[in-house]
């Protein structure tokens, strides 16, 4: 690796990963959150192409986290590359042929894609030439039958043998010579055992074929029963050996263990704006006001003074406005659909979050997500008494494994501690500096390294509030002297 051109300098626990990778070929990086093993995969792609093992490579993601990887590639890649996103609309069309100016190509899409079904025929059956089979033949071609690369980003995505995208992706294994699958979850719990099967189906089948189907190897590694027909897990079993053939396979860091990393690590997820909240704000950024229909009425949102300006459109970036009446109104789910994965990184993972959010609607929203996700949720927020805080607080903090305290920064900002959880997700930011750094201050004396991800809609107010309050600086003075600035770039 002496002579490979970093662009970014990598940690001590990046560059092992990236040589065990290396020396793999077909790698699992079992890696926590916020450990960078997207920026291991970057290097493992852009070292293969400067080598001349392959010049294309196809990344599987959730959808909410394609435009990361776009964003990742231009911050660490150091080889002339090119990303085509192949989402719903996009595979309309044929893949761009792979040209060789570029040592890399990509191809970025979702998991979904593998599973959609294919037209329905006169017979009642579904169509092989289109939907997720069209999908597999177009990656096919597409490769030209040359060396490639597939990299399954949160791997247990395919965990169940039934899914029909997991099917799908595991069928496409032999197409590709260089296979990875990421995930930060490790093999410590019961009910995470048995997802392994599938995602090593993909990545190396030969580890365990004696047990080829996913009833024979949960009867390997468990002893089951029935009770009131259907089968229950008694215990594990032959958990020594299971280690030691996956991490034959892997590389495996916890963030505890990478002692170089950052005591504080800061985050920035952009967001793009959609539709009817992309529509919403624009008008509201170059009028002041806005005309919005819901439920078959016309609604007016408008806003008199700069500071009520930047209130309207954070509540809008947020996925909702508010008329003069107090009334709500829904506008889009981008930035709640970004949270739900960093909630479902916290149940695979047992982590405690601290999410800051600014407006009531935003809180009702998060707890009805909470609630789906069948996650303990812990309000501090207005409206709430003094004893109620205090018995969430407690039991926030009492909680053995996933568990939120959903913080209104106004309303718990000072004199609580959250410092059970070491990552804080900012949904919306407040106006005011001394409620930003004091809110920010409740995990601070974490005993592990703290995270802090801010949601930002890319080219809004949000980007604008962030370097207002890295600055502590007042976010209405800003407008004033440059109204242009919450213009959406």
């Amino acid at each position: 690796m002496s002579n490979y051109p970093f662009k970014t300098k990598p940690y001590a626990h990046q560059m092992q990963a990236l040589k065990t990778a290396l020396k793999l070929k077909r790698c699992a990086l079992l890696m926590e959150p916020r450990t960078g093993k997207t920026k291991v995969s970057i290097d493992y792609l852009s070292a293969l192409a400067l080598a001349g093992r392959l010049d294309r490579a196809v990344i599987v993601a959730p959808a909410r986290v394609l435009d990361v990887w776009i964003e990742e590639f231009h911050t660490h890649c150091p080889v002339r590359f090119t990303i085509h996103v192949w989402d719903a609309a996009a595979r309309k069309n044929p893949l761009p042929k792979v040209n060789p100016v570029h040592h890399l190509s990509i191809v970025l899409v979702n998991y979904e894609a593998f599973g959609v079904s294919g037209t329905k025929l006169p017979s009642g059956r579904r169509s092989k030439k289109t939907g997720r089979f069209a999908v597999r033949e177009e990656i096919k071609r597409w490769l030209e039958g040359k060396p490639g690369a597939m990299i399954l980003d949160e791997s247990h995505k395919i965990k169940s043998p039934s899914s029909k995208a997991a099917t799908m992706i595991v069928s496409m294994r032999e197409y590709f010579e260089y296979r990875l699958i990421l995930t930060g979850t490790p093999v410590t719990k019961a009910k995470r055992v048995f997802d392994i099967h599938q995602q090593w189906r993909f990545l190396n089948p030969d580890r365990f074929k004696e047990w080829p189907t996913s009833d024979a190897f949960k009867h390997h590694y468990g002893q089951w029963t029935e009770r009131n027909g259907y089968p229950q897990l008694l215990k594990l079993q032959n958990l020594q050996e299971l280690n030691q053939r996956i991490y034959q396979d892997s590389f495996r860091v916890k963030r505890s263990e990478c002692f170089d990393l950052p005591e504080r690590t800061t985050n920035i997820h952009h967001i793009t704006l959609g539709g009817k909240t992309a529509a919403a704000y624009d008008e509201m950024a170059e009028k002041m006001i806005a005309e919005i229909e819901h439920d078959d009425k016309r609604h007016i949102i408008e806003a008199g003074i700069p500071l009520v300006l930047t209130l309207r459109l954070t509540q809008i970036t947020g996925g909702f406005a508010t008329t003069p009446d107090k009334e709500v109104i829904p506008l889009g789910s981008e930035k709640l659909n970004a949270l739900k994965g960093y909630l479902e990184e916290a149940i695979e993972n047992d982590e405690k979050l601290v999410v800051c959010a600014r407006f009531r609607a935003e809180m009702d929203e998060i707890e009805a997500l909470c609630m789906s996700l069948e996650i303990p949720c812990y309000p501090i927020r207005g409206g709430l008494s003094r004893e109620e805080v205090t018995t969430n607080i407690r039991h926030f903090k009492e909680t053995d494994g996933v568990g939120v305290a959903l913080m209104n920064p106004q309303a718990g900002g000072v004199g609580i501690d959250l410092s059970t959880a070491s990552h804080m997700v900012w949904y919306s930011l407040c106006a005011s500096w001394v409620n930003f750094t004091q809110a920010c201050d409740r995990i601070a004396l974490s005993k592990n390294a703290t995270t802090y991800t801010y949601l930002l809609a890319k080219g809004t107010v949000d980007e604008l509030l962030y370097k207002v309050l890295q600055e502590d600086g007042e976010i209405a003075e800003q407008v004033l002297k440059n109204p242009r600035s919450v213009l959406r770039v």
